[in-house]
């Protein structure tokens, strides 16, 4: 009835059933619905009710009516059930939090006395279920590195012909980890078949997009590890080779003065990695560059074609890509240079986004200061542009969640008195205008100290370096030296300056794999001298050209690979390149990479077997 349920009909009824008992099972037999079972359900006698809801349950999930599914177990009383239906039931229940993105909750149902007795009476069905939403959970928390051996040992009771869908989630829980972090588990694994896995998704790394040479190191690893279960059954993701190799390729620009310095810097970075690709043997395409500034994009698209454009990567403005979204579908694949929310009719066809948003990282900020415990937020962002919307994403996800802003602090580019904007928000200027009022009427000779207001877990700044370095000297001077502070990647332009950076010591923030040594096979540098939006607008034009070549046409009919890319792990998600980082922190005026867990006092989701 559904993937972690048994092929066969539940056989959970006594032979000591009731006739009332067998009349109601024999109408069931009957049903054909999800809503009927579950109206039936209602009306049972309690020693059936149960049973009765949960197959209500499993039919919504196959219907893919993942609420009304939620609502029907919530129906059920669990203590009820015998031990092979409280083995589905478990497996659903952790399948809807999964679905739901409720992690705590489906750690801590994961960890379930009961349902982890039954674990080793797992179908392999079931047990294949189990890994995957293990896999899930920890990708989705940026924990791939801790259970990355864990799901490896689940698979060994796995039969081979239930190895295909584990082994996919495999490598895309290989492709979530930086290079040095692989080369190192490699080095310090005693499990063969673990080392396979490992030495397979480095020499991944280092592959070029040229399909003949990626088959040819496919094959020398295969020969090497002949008995290893990707070899045996490699992941889809291998198999099927996703760059699409456009002969011509069109990049659409903006090359007028004021967007000239971002788009120049932009193709700067496209051509690093072209040049690249070209220096490894690629096979590279024919690029042609069109200014965006001289004529309407909709009339720019049928020159394109007419140039031989087999790709469209652009446009890089929000207004142009509205309007190319007036043609209702492309006959070649359109890859935007931003990304938005457009207002279109029809969804066309060869048309998705790539585009360095600050959202995707609000959301990664979220989730991690949820899982931490935090409830009480203060954010600091812009006042106007991309710093603003993102921050008012997050203000909406964290109240989602169920958690508190206390205050919102928009400053403005001119700003330079970081402790006046702050004093309200920490509630400081009450704690001044309280001490006065004491010096007033007790005691001159009182001595006053401020105290700021005790019920901020967290601070979520949104800034470039220069301006977080206000910010944190700042809330330090108001008594907020011990508040936590999360910060977006434009914190950190990918250069040490200890001296400067010191000011910045305790910040956590996402990091760009381009920022951080040796997690990339090869560097990408832009000029130290840049400004770090400048350097954003380089290693996206890098990435551009790398994610024109990974994602296929055909990425809706199997599971796209992640791509580990300077700017984060790239998905492409709803015709959207999605994006996550690592983490870093500030000590001392020193990056550091965080590797999961964040520290002693935070969850580690890796359940046990």
């Amino acid at each position: 009835m559904c993937s972690c349920a048994p092929s066969s009909p539940l056989k959970t009824v006594s032979d000591q059933e009731s006739k009332d008992e067998k009349s109601n099972l024999n109408e069931r037999k009957k049903l054909t619905s999800a809503r009927e079972l579950y109206e039936l359900a209602k009306i049972a006698d309690e020693t059936i009710q149960d049973r009765l809801f949960l197959e209500s349950a499993m039919l919504y999930e196959k219907e893919d009516d993942y609420f009304e599914c939620n609502e029907v177990l919530r129906k059920i009383n669990s203590a009820l059930l015998s031990d092979a239906n409280y083995l589905i039931y478990g497996l659903l229940k952790a399948k809807m939090l999964n679905r739901y993105h409720d992690f705590l909750a489906l750690n801590t149902w994961m960890s379930d006395a009961r349902l982890k007795s039954l674990v080793q009476s797992q179908t392999h069905e079931q047990r294949a279920t189990w890994i995957n939403l293990i896999i899930d959970m920890n990708i989705s928390i940026g924990n791939s590195e801790s259970v990355v051996q864990k799901a490896y040992k689940l698979t060994k009771s796995l039969p081979t012909n239930k190895l295909q869908e584990v082994n996919n989630k495999i490598w895309v829980l290989l492709n979530h980890i930086p290079l040095n972090r692989l080369i190192e588990l490699d080095e310090n694994t005693t499990e063969k078949n673990l080392s396979g896995w490992l030495q397979l998704a480095i020499e991944h790394r280092f592959m070029s997009n040229n399909n003949d040479s990626r088959s040819e190191k496919i094959i020398t690893w295969k020969n090497k590890w002949p008995r290893h279960p990707a070899a045996i059954i490699p992941p889809v993701q291998l198999t099927n080779m996703y760059g699409y190799e456009a002969k011509t390729l069109a990049l659409l620009l903006p090359m007028s003065d004021s967007h000239l310095t971002a788009s120049k810097t932009l193709l700067d970075g496209f051509l690093k990695a072209y040049y690249r690709a070209l220096g490894h043997g690629d096979n590279v395409p024919l690029v042609k560059i069109y200014d965006t500034t001289k004529l309407p994009v909709q009339k720019l698209y049928p020159m394109l074609l007419d140039d031989g454009a087999e790709m469209i990567i652009g446009p890089a403005r929000n207004e142009n890509v509205q309007n190319l979204l007036e043609i209702p579908n492309f006959t070649v694949p359109v890859m935007t240079l931003h990304r938005g929310e457009f207002k279109v009719e029809k969804k066309p066809q060869n048309f998705f986004q790539f585009g360095l948003s600050a959202l995707d990282e609000m959301d990664q900020i979220a989730q991690r200061a949820w899982l931490s415990g935090k409830k009480n937020v203060l954010t600091i962002a812009p006042e106007a542009g991309w710093g603003s919307r993102a921050s008012d994403h997050f203000e909406k996800k964290w109240l989602e969640k169920g958690g508190v802003i206390t205050d919102s602090v928009r400053y403005s580019p001119q700003v330079k008195d970081f402790i006046t904007i702050l004093k309200k928000p920490l509630n400081i200027d009450a704690s001044d205008e309280r001490g006065l009022e004491l010096l007033r009427y007790v005691n001159s000779r009182l001595k006053i100290s401020s105290r700021r207001r005790q019920d901020i877990d967290l601070v979520v700044i949104v800034s470039f370096p220069s301006i977080a370095r206000q910010i944190k000297p700042s809330l330090d001077f108001l008594y907020a030296a011990d508040l936590p502070i999360y910060a977006t990647s434009h914190i950190y332009n990918g250069t040490q300056q200890i001296s400067l950076d010191n000011d910045l010591s305790g910040i956590e923030f996402c990091a760009m794999p381009w920022t951080l040594a040796n997690q990339l096979p090869r560097g990408v540098s832009p000029n130290k001298e840049m400004h770090t939006a400048l350097k954003h607008f380089y290693v996206l034009g890098y990435d551009a050209f790398s994610v024109s070549r990974h994602f296929s046409k055909n990425q809706q009919k199997y599971p796209p690979n992640p791509l580990f890319a300077a700017t984060g792990v790239l998905d492409l998600i709803d015709d959207k390149v999605k994006r996550k980082t690592g983490w870093a922190k500030f000590k001392n005026g020193k990056v550091t990479p965080i590797n999961f867990p964040y520290g002693s006092n935070e969850l580690t989701l890796v359940p046990s077997e």
